[in-house]
C-alpha cells in the first residue's frame, strides 16, 4: 500500500516537471529564430565600417523581426566576449575595432614654418617629434602656412609673418582644424603676442627652442645662456680679440634672444671690450663687407652666427677671399646641426631631435612643463 502510493507521488512529480521542461520542439522553435538572427548579426558586423554604430536596437529588431528585449540581451552577451564594443559615453554598440580608434587620442598638430632649402634645424625637431609620437602611439599632423615663414632661397632673407598677420593665421587654423588636434607643437616663429589671443583653443600647447613667457604653455627651449658663455670661453681660448655677433637676418625671435643674451653674458665675463657691435649677413653684399672689414681689421677676429646656413656661407666665402680659418678669421654657429658639423664648423651642438621627442612628452603632462637643453662645444677647422 505504502509502496504504491511512493510510486503514484513519483510519477504525479515527474509529470508537473515534464508540463514545467519546453518540449525539444519548443526549444528548438525559440532556439532557432534567435540562431538565425545571430548569424545575421555577425554577417553584418563582418561589413560594419568600423567608425560607425550599429543600428539601434528596435532599429536591429525591425530589421531581422525579433524582440528589441533579443537584440539587447544578444549585443549585452557579444560585448562581454569582446565581439562588439560598446561607446561609454552614448552607450551604442560598434564592431570591436572602433575601440581602438576611439581611444586613440587625437593626432599632435605641428605647426611648422615651410620646409624649404634652409631648414636643417626644423627637419631635426620634427625627426625627433615623429619619434616622440611613435612612442607614445600618436599620429602627427604636418601644418604650415607659407605667409609664417617664407624662405624660398637661403641666398636671401626669410620674411617673417607681423603679429597681425600670425594672429589671423592662427585664429584660420584654429577656427578649421583646432577641434582635430590632441596637441599643439609650435615653431619659435610663432610670437606670444599672436598665440595669447588663441591660447584657450591651444590646450595643451609647446613652444620650441625660444624662450616663451606665456602662462599656462610648456616651453622645451635651447639653453642659449649657457651656449653663449661656452661660445665666448672657446673664442677666447683660441685667441679670438674681436668676437663679432652676426645678424644672419631681421624678425627672428629665438635670434633677438641669443644676441640679447650674449651681451649680458659678455658683460659678466668681464670681456664686453672683445663684443663688436652686431653685423648685417642677411644678404651677399652685407656679407662680403663683412668678410671685408675682417680681412682689414688688426685685430683677430671670430664671427658668432646664430644660423648654420650663413655660418657656411660666411666660412666658404672668407675662403674664396684667400682667408684661412683659424688663422686669418674664425666661425663658430650657434644652432649646431648635422650640415654644421658636417662642413667642419666649431658649434654650440643643440640635440633638437631630443628637443622634439620632450615636447611631445610635455603633452601628456597635466600641468605645464619647462625644460632647457644645454648645448655641447663641437671644437672643429674654422676655430
Amino acid at each position: 500500500m505504502f509502496h504504491a502510493m511512493l510510486l503514484a507521488i513519483c510519477s504525479q512529480l515527474a509529470f508537473i516537471e515534464d508540463m514545467a521542461r519546453p518540449s525539444i520542439a519548443s526549444r528548438r522553435h525559440r532556439g532557432g529564430p534567435e540562431r538565425s538572427f545571430a548569424d545575421r548579426l555577425q554577417q553584418l558586423l563582418d561589413t560594419a565600417p568600423v567608425d560607425q554604430p550599429l543600428p539601434t536596437t528596435r532599429e536591429l529588431g525591425e530589421r531581422f523581426s525579433v524582440a528589441n528585449t533579443t537584440v539587447f540581451r544578444l549585443l549585452r552577451d557579444l560585448a562581454s566576449t569582446g565581439t562588439v564594443w560598446q561607446h561609454p559615453v552614448n552607450g551604442r554598440y560598434y564592431p570591436a575595432a572602433a575601440r581602438a580608434l576611439f581611444d586613440r587620442p587625437k593626432p599632435v598638430a605641428c605647426l611648422f614654418r615651410r620646409l624649404e632649402l634652409g631648414s636643417q634645424l626644423y627637419r631635426e625637431l620634427l625627426e625627433g617629434v615623429s619619434a616622440g609620437c611613435g612612442a607614445h602611439q600618436r599620429m602627427m599632423s604636418l601644418w604650415h602656412d607659407e605667409l609664417l615663414l617664407n624662405h624660398p632661397d637661403p641666398q636671401e632673407p626669410p620674411v617673417f609673418a607681423s603679429v597681425a598677420q600670425q594672429r589671423i593665421i592662427l585664429h584660420n587654423f584654429i577656427s578649421r582644424h583646432g577641434s582635430g588636434a590632441g596637441g599643439f607643437v609650435l615653431d619659435h616663429a610663432w610670437s606670444d603676442e599672436a598665440l595669447a589671443a588663441e591660447k584657450e583653443a591651444l590646450t595643451p600647447a609647446v613652444i620650441l627652442y625660444r624662450t616663451s613667457s606665456l602662462p599656462g604653455v610648456s616651453n622645451i627651449r635651447a639653453d642659449l645662456r649657457s651656449g653663449a658663455f661656452k661660445a665666448l670661453a672657446h673664442l677666447l681660448g683660441r685667441g679670438f680679440d674681436q668676437i663679432i655677433p652676426v645678424v644672419p637676418f631681421q624678425g627672428d625671435l629665438a635670434i633677438d634672444e641669443f644676441g640679447s643674451v650674449l651681451d649680458s653674458v659678455a658683460t659678466e665675463l668681464d670681456c664686453r671690450a672683445c663684443l663688436a657691435a652686431p653685423a648685417a649677413a642677411s644678404r651677399a653684399t652685407d656679407r662680403a663687407a663683412l668678410l671685408k672689414s675682417v680681412k682689414r681689421s688688426k685685430r683677430r677676429s671670430a664671427l658668432l652666427v646664430p644660423e648654420d646656413n650663413v655660418a657656411i656661407m660666411l666660412l666658404n666665402a672668407g675662403r674664396a677671399e684667400g682667408m684661412t680659418s683659424p688663422k686669418d678669421f674664425g666661425v663658430l654657429a650657434v644652432m649646431g646641426t648635422d650640415i654644421a658639423v658636417r662642413s667642419g664648423l666649431s658649434c654650440l651642438r643643440y640635440d633638437f631631435r631630443r628637443l622634439g621627442r620632450l615636447a611631445v612628452d610635455a603633452l601628456s603632462s597635466p600641468a605645464p612643463v619647462h625644460m632647457t637643453l644645454e648645448p655641447s662645444l663641437v671644437a672643429a677647422s674654422s676655430t
